[in-house]
Protein backbone atom coordinates (compact mmCIF):
# COMPACT_ATOMS: atom_id res chain seq x y z
CA UNK A 1 0.00 0.00 0.00
CA UNK A 2 1.36 3.40 -0.98
CA UNK A 3 -0.86 5.18 1.51
CA UNK A 4 -2.79 3.04 3.95
CA UNK A 5 -6.49 2.67 3.08
CA UNK A 6 -6.12 4.82 -0.03
CA UNK A 7 -3.41 3.23 -2.18
CA UNK A 8 -3.23 -0.10 -3.98
CA UNK A 9 -0.13 -1.90 -5.17
CA UNK A 10 -0.10 -5.25 -6.92
CA UNK A 11 1.73 -8.16 -5.36
CA UNK A 12 4.64 -9.54 -7.34
CA UNK A 13 3.99 -12.76 -9.23
CA UNK A 14 6.82 -14.71 -7.63
CA UNK A 15 5.70 -13.70 -4.14
CA UNK A 16 2.12 -14.71 -4.92
CA UNK A 17 3.29 -18.06 -6.30
CA UNK A 18 4.97 -18.89 -3.00
CA UNK A 19 2.12 -17.54 -0.89
CA UNK A 20 -0.63 -19.26 -2.86
CA UNK A 21 1.24 -22.57 -2.80
CA UNK A 22 1.48 -22.44 1.00
CA UNK A 23 -2.19 -21.46 1.27
CA UNK A 24 -3.26 -24.37 -0.94
CA UNK A 25 -1.26 -26.80 1.19
CA UNK A 26 -2.71 -25.39 4.40
CA UNK A 27 -6.32 -25.50 3.20
CA UNK A 28 -6.46 -28.67 1.08
CA UNK A 29 -3.54 -30.96 1.97
CA UNK A 30 -4.75 -34.00 3.95
CA UNK A 31 -2.09 -34.38 6.61
CA UNK A 32 -3.78 -37.45 8.08
CA UNK A 33 -3.78 -39.20 4.64
CA UNK A 34 -0.32 -38.31 3.40
CA UNK A 35 -0.29 -40.72 0.43
CA UNK A 36 -3.74 -39.82 -0.87
CA UNK A 37 -4.35 -38.93 -4.54
CA UNK A 38 -5.55 -35.49 -3.41
CA UNK A 39 -2.10 -34.64 -2.05
CA UNK A 40 -0.42 -35.79 -5.27
CA UNK A 41 -2.83 -33.62 -7.25
CA UNK A 42 -1.95 -30.60 -5.12
CA UNK A 43 1.74 -31.13 -5.80
CA UNK A 44 1.08 -31.30 -9.56
CA UNK A 45 -1.05 -28.16 -9.31
CA UNK A 46 1.69 -26.25 -7.51
CA UNK A 47 4.26 -27.38 -10.08
CA UNK A 48 2.43 -25.38 -12.77
CA UNK A 49 3.49 -22.08 -11.14
CA UNK A 50 7.21 -22.10 -12.11
CA UNK A 51 6.36 -22.75 -15.75
CA UNK A 52 3.90 -19.88 -16.06
CA UNK A 53 6.38 -17.54 -14.36
CA UNK A 54 9.18 -18.51 -16.72
CA UNK A 55 6.96 -18.07 -19.77
CA UNK A 56 5.99 -14.57 -18.63
CA UNK A 57 9.52 -13.55 -17.71
CA UNK A 58 10.85 -10.50 -19.55
CA UNK A 59 14.11 -9.82 -17.72
CA UNK A 60 15.08 -7.62 -14.75
CA UNK A 61 12.61 -9.45 -12.55
CA UNK A 62 9.69 -8.19 -14.63
CA UNK A 63 6.82 -10.27 -15.97
CA UNK A 64 4.46 -9.74 -18.85
CA UNK A 65 1.13 -11.27 -19.63
CA UNK A 66 1.35 -13.01 -22.99
CA UNK A 67 -1.75 -12.71 -25.10
CA UNK A 68 -2.88 -14.32 -28.31
CA UNK A 69 -1.74 -12.19 -31.22
CA UNK A 70 -0.77 -9.16 -29.12
CA UNK A 71 2.45 -9.39 -27.16
CA UNK A 72 4.12 -6.17 -26.08
CA UNK A 73 7.36 -5.67 -27.99
CA UNK A 74 9.76 -3.21 -29.51
CA UNK A 75 8.31 -3.72 -32.98
CA UNK A 76 4.78 -2.76 -31.95
CA UNK A 77 5.97 0.38 -30.17
CA UNK A 78 8.04 1.48 -33.13
CA UNK A 79 5.54 0.86 -35.91
CA UNK A 80 2.42 2.24 -34.26
CA UNK A 81 4.03 5.64 -33.93
CA UNK A 82 2.50 6.46 -37.30
CA UNK A 83 -1.06 5.50 -36.35
CA UNK A 84 -3.63 8.23 -36.67
CA UNK A 85 -6.10 9.06 -33.93
CA UNK A 86 -8.98 7.53 -35.89
CA UNK A 87 -7.34 4.12 -35.74
CA UNK A 88 -6.06 3.91 -39.36
CA UNK A 89 -2.44 3.44 -40.31
CA UNK A 90 -0.43 6.11 -42.05
CA UNK A 91 1.49 4.48 -44.91
CA UNK A 92 3.96 7.32 -44.93
CA UNK A 93 4.95 6.76 -41.34
CA UNK A 94 7.90 4.41 -41.21
CA UNK A 95 9.59 2.82 -38.24
CA UNK A 96 10.61 4.87 -35.26
CA UNK A 97 13.18 7.60 -35.87
CA UNK A 98 16.68 6.25 -35.81
CA UNK A 99 15.58 2.63 -36.26
CA UNK A 100 15.61 0.85 -39.60
CA UNK A 101 13.00 -1.67 -40.64
CA UNK A 102 15.56 -4.49 -40.44
CA UNK A 103 16.52 -3.42 -36.92
CA UNK A 104 12.85 -3.32 -35.93
CA UNK A 105 12.26 -6.88 -37.07
CA UNK A 106 15.47 -8.03 -35.44
CA UNK A 107 14.44 -6.43 -32.16
CA UNK A 108 11.05 -8.04 -32.39
CA UNK A 109 12.65 -11.41 -33.04
CA UNK A 110 14.89 -11.07 -30.00
CA UNK A 111 12.01 -10.07 -27.75
CA UNK A 112 9.80 -12.89 -29.02
CA UNK A 113 7.03 -10.47 -29.90
CA UNK A 114 4.57 -11.03 -32.75
CA UNK A 115 5.12 -9.01 -35.92
CA UNK A 116 2.15 -6.87 -36.86
CA UNK A 117 -0.21 -7.83 -39.66
CA UNK A 118 0.86 -7.00 -43.17
CA UNK A 119 -1.96 -4.48 -43.58
CA UNK A 120 -0.50 -2.36 -40.78
CA UNK A 121 3.07 -2.36 -42.09
CA UNK A 122 4.42 0.85 -43.61
CA UNK A 123 4.92 0.69 -47.36
CA UNK A 124 8.70 0.94 -47.06
CA UNK A 125 8.94 -2.15 -44.86
CA UNK A 126 9.35 -5.44 -46.67
CA UNK A 127 6.99 -8.14 -45.49
CA UNK A 128 9.55 -10.79 -46.46
CA UNK A 129 11.45 -9.95 -43.29
CA UNK A 130 8.49 -11.18 -41.26
CA UNK A 131 8.81 -14.74 -42.62
CA UNK A 132 11.82 -16.39 -41.03
CA UNK A 133 12.85 -19.89 -40.16
CA UNK A 134 12.48 -21.08 -36.55
CA UNK A 135 15.18 -19.73 -34.28
CA UNK A 136 17.82 -22.30 -33.42
CA UNK A 137 18.99 -22.94 -29.88
CA UNK A 138 22.25 -21.10 -30.55
CA UNK A 139 20.39 -17.89 -31.46
CA UNK A 140 18.32 -17.65 -28.27
CA UNK A 141 19.30 -15.05 -25.68
CA UNK A 142 19.04 -15.51 -21.92
CA UNK A 143 15.43 -14.35 -21.60
CA UNK A 144 14.30 -16.53 -24.50
CA UNK A 145 16.03 -19.54 -22.98
CA UNK A 146 14.06 -18.99 -19.77
CA UNK A 147 10.82 -18.67 -21.76
CA UNK A 148 11.64 -21.83 -23.70
CA UNK A 149 12.30 -23.68 -20.45
CA UNK A 150 8.96 -22.40 -19.17
CA UNK A 151 7.06 -23.84 -22.14
CA UNK A 152 8.85 -27.18 -21.78
CA UNK A 153 7.99 -27.15 -18.07
CA UNK A 154 4.32 -26.50 -18.83
CA UNK A 155 4.26 -29.26 -21.46
CA UNK A 156 5.80 -31.70 -18.98
CA UNK A 157 3.27 -30.85 -16.28
CA UNK A 158 0.50 -30.91 -18.88
CA UNK A 159 1.55 -34.43 -19.89
CA UNK A 160 1.31 -35.58 -16.26
CA UNK A 161 -2.14 -33.97 -15.92
CA UNK A 162 -3.27 -35.58 -19.18
CA UNK A 163 -2.25 -39.00 -17.88
CA UNK A 164 -3.95 -38.26 -14.56
CA UNK A 165 -7.24 -37.33 -16.26
CA UNK A 166 -7.21 -40.38 -18.53
CA UNK A 167 -6.65 -42.69 -15.56
CA UNK A 168 -9.14 -40.93 -13.29
CA UNK A 169 -12.10 -43.31 -13.95
CA UNK A 170 -9.95 -46.16 -12.58
CA UNK A 171 -9.98 -44.60 -9.10
CA UNK A 172 -13.27 -46.04 -7.88
CA UNK A 173 -12.77 -45.42 -4.17
CA UNK A 174 -13.20 -41.69 -3.69
CA UNK A 175 -13.66 -40.78 -0.02
CA UNK A 176 -15.01 -37.33 0.74
CA UNK A 177 -11.99 -35.15 1.57
CA UNK A 178 -13.30 -31.69 2.36
CA UNK A 179 -11.13 -28.57 2.78
CA UNK A 180 -9.46 -27.91 6.13
CA UNK A 181 -11.45 -24.66 6.61
CA UNK A 182 -15.09 -24.10 7.47
CA UNK A 183 -17.63 -22.94 4.92
CA UNK A 184 -17.74 -19.44 6.37
CA UNK A 185 -13.95 -19.12 6.21
CA UNK A 186 -13.85 -20.38 2.64
CA UNK A 187 -16.58 -17.95 1.53
CA UNK A 188 -14.79 -15.04 3.18
CA UNK A 189 -11.44 -16.00 1.64
CA UNK A 190 -13.03 -16.50 -1.80
CA UNK A 191 -14.76 -13.11 -1.71
CA UNK A 192 -11.49 -11.46 -0.66
CA UNK A 193 -9.54 -13.08 -3.49
CA UNK A 194 -12.23 -12.16 -5.99
CA UNK A 195 -12.14 -8.55 -4.79
CA UNK A 196 -8.38 -8.34 -5.32
CA UNK A 197 -8.73 -9.82 -8.81
CA UNK A 198 -11.38 -7.23 -9.65
CA UNK A 199 -9.13 -4.49 -8.29
CA UNK A 200 -6.29 -5.66 -10.54
CA UNK A 201 -8.56 -5.61 -13.59
CA UNK A 202 -10.17 -2.23 -12.83
CA UNK A 203 -6.93 -0.43 -12.00
CA UNK A 204 -4.96 -1.80 -14.97
CA UNK A 205 -4.67 -0.21 -18.38
CA UNK A 206 -4.13 -2.09 -21.65
CA UNK A 207 -0.49 -1.96 -22.66
CA UNK A 208 1.15 -1.44 -26.06
CA UNK A 209 0.33 -5.00 -27.08
CA UNK A 210 -3.37 -4.14 -27.24
CA UNK A 211 -2.92 -1.46 -29.91
CA UNK A 212 -3.30 -3.78 -32.87
CA UNK A 213 -6.43 -5.24 -31.31
CA UNK A 214 -7.87 -1.77 -30.74
CA UNK A 215 -7.22 -0.77 -34.35
CA UNK A 216 -8.80 -3.95 -35.64
CA UNK A 217 -11.78 -3.51 -33.34
CA UNK A 218 -12.52 -0.03 -34.61
CA UNK A 219 -12.30 -1.20 -38.21
CA UNK A 220 -14.47 -4.27 -37.76
CA UNK A 221 -17.10 -2.56 -35.62
CA UNK A 222 -17.25 0.31 -38.14
CA UNK A 223 -17.48 -2.24 -41.00
CA UNK A 224 -14.42 -0.68 -42.61
CA UNK A 225 -12.24 -3.75 -43.08
CA UNK A 226 -12.69 -5.44 -46.43
CA UNK A 227 -10.85 -7.50 -49.00
CA UNK A 228 -7.23 -8.39 -48.39
CA UNK A 229 -6.91 -6.09 -45.39
CA UNK A 230 -9.51 -8.09 -43.46
CA UNK A 231 -7.63 -11.33 -44.06
CA UNK A 232 -4.38 -9.68 -42.96
CA UNK A 233 -5.98 -8.58 -39.71
CA UNK A 234 -7.26 -12.10 -38.94
CA UNK A 235 -4.34 -14.19 -40.10
CA UNK A 236 -2.05 -13.50 -37.14
CA UNK A 237 -4.60 -14.76 -34.62
CA UNK A 238 -5.42 -18.26 -33.51
CA UNK A 239 -8.69 -19.70 -34.82
CA UNK A 240 -11.64 -18.18 -33.02
CA UNK A 241 -14.20 -15.41 -33.01
CA UNK A 242 -12.86 -12.28 -34.68
CA UNK A 243 -14.60 -9.85 -32.32
CA UNK A 244 -13.20 -11.64 -29.25
CA UNK A 245 -9.65 -11.50 -30.62
CA UNK A 246 -9.75 -7.72 -30.88
CA UNK A 247 -10.87 -7.26 -27.26
CA UNK A 248 -7.72 -6.00 -25.52
CA UNK A 249 -6.26 -8.08 -22.71
CA UNK A 250 -5.98 -6.25 -19.39
CA UNK A 251 -2.47 -6.95 -18.03
CA UNK A 252 -2.95 -7.88 -14.37
CA UNK A 253 0.70 -8.33 -13.49
CA UNK A 254 3.00 -6.27 -11.29
CA UNK A 255 4.86 -4.64 -14.20
CA UNK A 256 1.58 -3.30 -15.59
CA UNK A 257 1.78 -0.25 -13.35
CA UNK A 258 5.13 0.82 -14.77
CA UNK A 259 4.04 0.27 -18.37
CA UNK A 260 0.80 2.18 -17.81
CA UNK A 261 2.57 5.05 -16.08
CA UNK A 262 5.00 5.21 -19.01
CA UNK A 263 2.08 5.78 -21.34
CA UNK A 264 2.40 2.32 -22.77
CA UNK A 265 -0.17 2.80 -25.49
CA UNK A 266 2.44 4.07 -27.92
CA UNK A 267 0.73 7.41 -28.49
CA UNK A 268 -2.61 5.95 -29.57
CA UNK A 269 -5.40 6.31 -27.03
CA UNK A 270 -7.46 3.18 -26.58
CA UNK A 271 -11.20 3.89 -26.97
CA UNK A 272 -12.76 4.11 -23.52
CA UNK A 273 -15.75 2.03 -24.61
CA UNK A 274 -13.48 -0.79 -25.72
CA UNK A 275 -11.54 -0.73 -22.46
CA UNK A 276 -14.75 -0.79 -20.41
CA UNK A 277 -16.07 -3.66 -22.54
CA UNK A 278 -12.86 -5.64 -22.00
CA UNK A 279 -12.95 -5.16 -18.22
CA UNK A 280 -16.65 -5.91 -18.00
CA UNK A 281 -16.26 -9.08 -20.06
CA UNK A 282 -13.37 -10.41 -18.00
CA UNK A 283 -15.03 -9.59 -14.66
CA UNK A 284 -18.26 -11.23 -15.82
CA UNK A 285 -16.30 -14.28 -16.93
CA UNK A 286 -14.59 -14.61 -13.55
CA UNK A 287 -17.91 -14.30 -11.72
CA UNK A 288 -19.48 -16.93 -13.99
CA UNK A 289 -16.49 -19.22 -13.40
CA UNK A 290 -16.73 -18.95 -9.61
CA UNK A 291 -20.49 -19.51 -9.48
CA UNK A 292 -20.17 -22.40 -11.94
CA UNK A 293 -17.61 -24.19 -9.78
CA UNK A 294 -19.72 -23.67 -6.68
CA UNK A 295 -22.76 -25.00 -8.56
CA UNK A 296 -20.87 -28.15 -9.59
CA UNK A 297 -20.04 -28.88 -5.97
CA UNK A 298 -23.52 -28.08 -4.69
CA UNK A 299 -25.69 -29.75 -7.35
CA UNK A 300 -23.51 -32.58 -8.62
CA UNK A 301 -21.25 -33.39 -5.66
CA UNK A 302 -23.96 -32.70 -3.03
CA UNK A 303 -21.54 -30.54 -1.04
CA UNK A 304 -21.65 -26.75 -0.95
CA UNK A 305 -18.40 -26.74 1.03
CA UNK A 306 -16.64 -28.69 -1.70
CA UNK A 307 -17.92 -26.34 -4.38
CA UNK A 308 -16.68 -23.29 -2.50
CA UNK A 309 -13.35 -25.02 -1.96
CA UNK A 310 -12.95 -25.64 -5.70
CA UNK A 311 -13.72 -21.98 -6.42
CA UNK A 312 -11.26 -20.77 -3.76
CA UNK A 313 -8.38 -22.89 -5.03
CA UNK A 314 -9.10 -21.58 -8.56
CA UNK A 315 -8.85 -17.99 -7.35
CA UNK A 316 -5.57 -18.79 -5.54
CA UNK A 317 -3.69 -19.99 -8.58
CA UNK A 318 -0.89 -17.73 -9.86
CA UNK A 319 -2.26 -18.33 -13.35
CA UNK A 320 -5.62 -16.81 -12.36
CA UNK A 321 -3.92 -13.68 -11.08
CA UNK A 322 -1.73 -13.25 -14.18
CA UNK A 323 -4.38 -14.04 -16.82
CA UNK A 324 -7.59 -12.85 -15.17
CA UNK A 325 -7.70 -9.88 -17.54
CA UNK A 326 -7.77 -11.91 -20.77
CA UNK A 327 -11.25 -12.62 -22.10
CA UNK A 328 -9.86 -15.17 -24.56
CA UNK A 329 -8.72 -17.24 -21.59
CA UNK A 330 -11.59 -16.97 -19.14
CA UNK A 331 -14.70 -16.72 -21.34
CA UNK A 332 -14.47 -20.12 -23.14
CA UNK A 333 -13.53 -21.75 -19.83
CA UNK A 334 -16.58 -20.34 -18.06
CA UNK A 335 -18.86 -21.55 -20.86
CA UNK A 336 -17.43 -25.08 -20.66
CA UNK A 337 -17.89 -25.10 -16.88
CA UNK A 338 -21.53 -24.08 -17.24
CA UNK A 339 -22.05 -26.77 -19.89
CA UNK A 340 -21.08 -29.27 -17.16
CA UNK A 341 -23.29 -27.54 -14.58
CA UNK A 342 -26.32 -27.79 -16.90
CA UNK A 343 -25.64 -31.26 -18.31
CA UNK A 344 -29.09 -32.43 -17.14
CA UNK A 345 -30.58 -30.01 -19.70
CA UNK A 346 -29.00 -31.16 -22.99
CA UNK A 347 -30.42 -28.23 -24.96
CA UNK A 348 -28.84 -25.63 -22.66
CA UNK A 349 -25.62 -27.61 -22.33
CA UNK A 350 -25.41 -27.67 -26.12
CA UNK A 351 -25.86 -23.90 -26.25
CA UNK A 352 -23.03 -23.39 -23.74
CA UNK A 353 -20.64 -25.71 -25.55
CA UNK A 354 -21.61 -24.17 -28.90
CA UNK A 355 -20.85 -20.68 -27.63
CA UNK A 356 -17.49 -21.89 -26.30
CA UNK A 357 -16.74 -23.34 -29.73
CA UNK A 358 -17.86 -20.16 -31.48
CA UNK A 359 -15.60 -17.87 -29.49
CA UNK A 360 -12.45 -20.02 -29.31
CA UNK A 361 -12.78 -22.89 -31.86
CA UNK A 362 -10.88 -25.50 -29.80
CA UNK A 363 -13.90 -26.83 -27.83
CA UNK A 364 -15.06 -28.16 -31.21
CA UNK A 365 -12.99 -31.27 -30.44
CA UNK A 366 -15.18 -31.97 -27.39
CA UNK A 367 -18.08 -32.92 -29.67
CA UNK A 368 -17.22 -36.66 -29.99
CA UNK A 369 -17.13 -37.02 -26.20
CA UNK A 370 -20.31 -35.07 -25.50
CA UNK A 371 -22.26 -36.65 -28.38
CA UNK A 372 -21.40 -40.13 -27.13
CA UNK A 373 -22.42 -39.11 -23.60
CA UNK A 374 -25.91 -38.13 -24.79
CA UNK A 375 -26.12 -40.75 -27.54
CA UNK A 376 -28.66 -43.03 -25.83
CA UNK A 377 -31.00 -40.19 -24.95
CA UNK A 378 -31.65 -36.55 -25.85
CA UNK A 379 -28.72 -36.27 -28.29
CA UNK A 380 -31.00 -34.38 -30.69
CA UNK A 381 -31.64 -31.69 -28.09
CA UNK A 382 -27.91 -31.31 -27.44
CA UNK A 383 -27.15 -30.98 -31.15
CA UNK A 384 -30.01 -28.47 -31.55
CA UNK A 385 -28.64 -26.28 -28.79
CA UNK A 386 -25.10 -26.53 -30.16
CA UNK A 387 -26.14 -25.54 -33.68
CA UNK A 388 -28.31 -22.72 -32.35
CA UNK A 389 -25.33 -21.22 -30.53
CA UNK A 390 -23.13 -21.54 -33.61
CA UNK A 391 -25.84 -19.82 -35.67
CA UNK A 392 -25.91 -16.92 -33.21
CA UNK A 393 -22.14 -16.52 -33.45
CA UNK A 394 -22.25 -16.64 -37.26
CA UNK A 395 -25.07 -14.09 -37.22
CA UNK A 396 -22.85 -11.74 -35.26
CA UNK A 397 -20.25 -11.92 -38.02
CA UNK A 398 -22.87 -10.90 -40.59
CA UNK A 399 -23.46 -7.58 -38.83
CA UNK A 400 -19.73 -6.80 -38.63
CA UNK A 401 -18.86 -7.68 -42.23
CA UNK A 402 -18.89 -5.11 -45.00
CA UNK A 403 -18.83 -7.62 -47.85
CA UNK A 404 -19.41 -11.29 -48.46
CA UNK A 405 -15.69 -11.89 -48.82
CA UNK A 406 -14.97 -10.37 -45.45
CA UNK A 407 -17.72 -12.48 -43.87
CA UNK A 408 -16.29 -15.72 -45.25
CA UNK A 409 -12.82 -14.72 -44.05
CA UNK A 410 -14.13 -14.22 -40.53
CA UNK A 411 -16.05 -17.50 -40.83
CA UNK A 412 -12.86 -19.24 -41.90
CA UNK A 413 -11.06 -17.86 -38.85
CA UNK A 414 -13.93 -18.87 -36.56
CA UNK A 415 -13.75 -22.54 -37.57
CA UNK A 416 -10.05 -22.72 -38.41
CA UNK A 417 -10.64 -23.67 -42.05
CA UNK A 418 -6.97 -23.77 -43.02
CA UNK A 419 -4.14 -26.27 -43.04
CA UNK A 420 -1.92 -26.46 -39.94
CA UNK A 421 0.25 -23.38 -40.01
CA UNK A 422 3.98 -23.98 -40.36
CA UNK A 423 5.14 -20.43 -41.07
CA UNK A 424 7.05 -19.14 -38.09
CA UNK A 425 5.74 -15.60 -38.64
CA UNK A 426 2.20 -16.88 -37.98
CA UNK A 427 3.04 -18.77 -34.77
CA UNK A 428 4.07 -17.92 -31.24
CA UNK A 429 5.29 -19.59 -28.07
CA UNK A 430 7.59 -22.61 -28.21
CA UNK A 431 7.28 -22.76 -32.01
CA UNK A 432 9.42 -19.62 -32.39
CA UNK A 433 11.82 -20.57 -29.60
CA UNK A 434 13.73 -23.39 -31.25
CA UNK A 435 11.05 -26.00 -32.01
CA UNK A 436 10.31 -26.80 -35.63
CA UNK A 437 6.61 -26.13 -36.36
CA UNK A 438 6.44 -29.36 -38.36
CA UNK A 439 6.37 -31.24 -35.07
CA UNK A 440 2.81 -29.97 -34.71
CA UNK A 441 1.63 -32.38 -37.42
CA UNK A 442 2.14 -35.71 -35.58
CA UNK A 443 0.94 -34.14 -32.34
CA UNK A 444 -2.21 -32.90 -34.08
CA UNK A 445 -2.85 -36.34 -35.61
CA UNK A 446 -2.48 -38.01 -32.20
CA UNK A 447 -4.82 -35.39 -30.71
CA UNK A 448 -7.53 -36.03 -33.30
CA UNK A 449 -7.25 -39.79 -32.72
CA UNK A 450 -7.60 -39.24 -28.96
CA UNK A 451 -10.66 -37.00 -29.40
CA UNK A 452 -12.42 -39.42 -31.75
CA UNK A 453 -11.58 -42.41 -29.55
CA UNK A 454 -13.84 -41.04 -26.80
CA UNK A 455 -16.77 -42.05 -29.00
CA UNK A 456 -16.00 -45.69 -28.27
CA UNK A 457 -14.47 -45.73 -24.78
CA UNK A 458 -15.50 -45.98 -22.12
CA UNK A 459 -18.66 -47.68 -23.35
CA UNK A 460 -20.75 -46.27 -20.50
CA UNK A 461 -19.97 -42.68 -19.67
CA UNK A 462 -21.01 -40.93 -16.47
CA UNK A 463 -20.59 -37.41 -15.19
CA UNK A 464 -17.19 -38.28 -13.71
CA UNK A 465 -15.77 -39.45 -17.04
CA UNK A 466 -17.38 -36.48 -18.82
CA UNK A 467 -15.59 -34.02 -16.51
CA UNK A 468 -12.24 -35.82 -16.58
CA UNK A 469 -12.15 -36.42 -20.34
CA UNK A 470 -13.36 -32.90 -21.16
CA UNK A 471 -10.37 -31.55 -19.25
CA UNK A 472 -8.14 -34.17 -20.93
CA UNK A 473 -9.12 -32.95 -24.41
CA UNK A 474 -8.46 -29.32 -23.48
CA UNK A 475 -5.09 -30.30 -21.96
CA UNK A 476 -4.15 -32.11 -25.17
CA UNK A 477 -5.00 -28.95 -27.16
CA UNK A 478 -2.05 -27.19 -25.51
CA UNK A 479 0.54 -29.45 -27.18
CA UNK A 480 -0.28 -28.32 -30.73
CA UNK A 481 -1.76 -24.88 -30.05
CA UNK A 482 0.33 -22.52 -32.15
CA UNK A 483 -0.13 -19.40 -30.02
CA UNK A 484 1.47 -19.68 -26.56
CA UNK A 485 0.31 -23.28 -26.29
CA UNK A 486 0.50 -24.43 -22.68
CA UNK A 487 -0.54 -21.09 -21.21
CA UNK A 488 -4.30 -21.48 -21.81
CA UNK A 489 -4.75 -23.33 -18.54
CA UNK A 490 -8.17 -21.83 -17.82
CA UNK A 491 -9.56 -24.12 -20.50
CA UNK A 492 -8.85 -27.21 -18.41
CA UNK A 493 -7.87 -26.28 -14.84
CA UNK A 494 -11.43 -25.64 -13.51
CA UNK A 495 -12.56 -29.13 -14.51
CA UNK A 496 -9.26 -30.59 -13.30
CA UNK A 497 -10.05 -29.09 -9.90
CA UNK A 498 -13.55 -30.56 -10.07
CA UNK A 499 -12.01 -33.96 -10.84
CA UNK A 500 -9.70 -33.63 -7.84
CA UNK A 501 -12.61 -33.06 -5.47
CA UNK A 502 -15.35 -35.16 -7.03
CA UNK A 503 -16.97 -38.16 -5.30
CA UNK A 504 -17.94 -41.37 -7.08
CA UNK A 505 -20.33 -40.37 -9.87
CA UNK A 506 -20.84 -43.72 -11.55
CA UNK A 507 -24.63 -43.41 -11.19
CA UNK A 508 -24.78 -39.99 -12.93
CA UNK A 509 -25.36 -41.07 -16.52
CA UNK A 510 -27.29 -39.25 -19.22
CA UNK A 511 -29.93 -41.98 -19.35
CA UNK A 512 -30.78 -41.67 -15.66
CA UNK A 513 -30.40 -37.89 -15.37
CA UNK A 514 -31.92 -36.52 -18.58
CA UNK A 515 -34.46 -39.09 -19.78
CA UNK A 516 -38.19 -38.61 -19.14
CA UNK A 517 -38.07 -41.71 -16.92
CA UNK A 518 -35.57 -40.26 -14.47
CA UNK A 519 -38.27 -39.38 -11.92
CA UNK A 520 -39.53 -42.95 -12.00
CA UNK A 521 -35.93 -44.13 -11.63
CA UNK A 522 -35.43 -41.97 -8.56
CA UNK A 523 -38.70 -43.22 -7.02
CA UNK A 524 -37.71 -46.83 -7.69
CA UNK A 525 -34.28 -46.23 -6.21
CA UNK A 526 -35.78 -44.66 -3.10
CA UNK A 527 -38.12 -47.61 -2.69
CA UNK A 528 -35.25 -50.06 -2.98
CA UNK A 529 -33.33 -48.17 -0.34
CA UNK A 530 -36.34 -47.78 1.99
CA UNK A 531 -38.88 -50.57 1.30
CA UNK A 532 -41.05 -49.43 4.20
CA UNK A 533 -41.68 -46.16 2.43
Amino acid sequence: MDVFAFGYQRIHETSWAWLSSLLMLALFFKFNRFWSIRNLDLVLLILLAPGILMVGYRGDGQFQQVRDGAETGVLTESLVSGELENGHSDPAAGPAVGQSSEASFAAADRSGSQPPVEGLLPENVSTEAASQQPVSMTELDGVQLIQRAGYIWLFSCGGLWLLRMLLDPLFVRRPLLEPNLTVGGLVFLGCSLLTFIFADIVTSRPGPGSLDGAIGAMKILNREAAGDDAQKELIYHAPGYALLHVIPAIPTFSAAESSASAGGSGGLALPLQLEIAAKTLTITGQIAMVFGLVAIGFYHFSSFRTGVGIAVIWLMLPYTIMYSGSAYHVLPAALIVWAVVLYRQPLVAGVMLGLATGVSYYPLFLLPLWLSFYWETRVARFVTGYLLAIAVCVGGLVFTSESGGHFFQQLQAMFGFWLPRMDRSLLQGIWVLGWDPWFRVPVLVAFVVLSVSFVFWPAEKNLGTLIAYTSAVMIAVQFWHGYQGGTFMAWYLPLVLATMFRPNLSDRMAMTQTSPWRKKFRVDSAQRISPAA
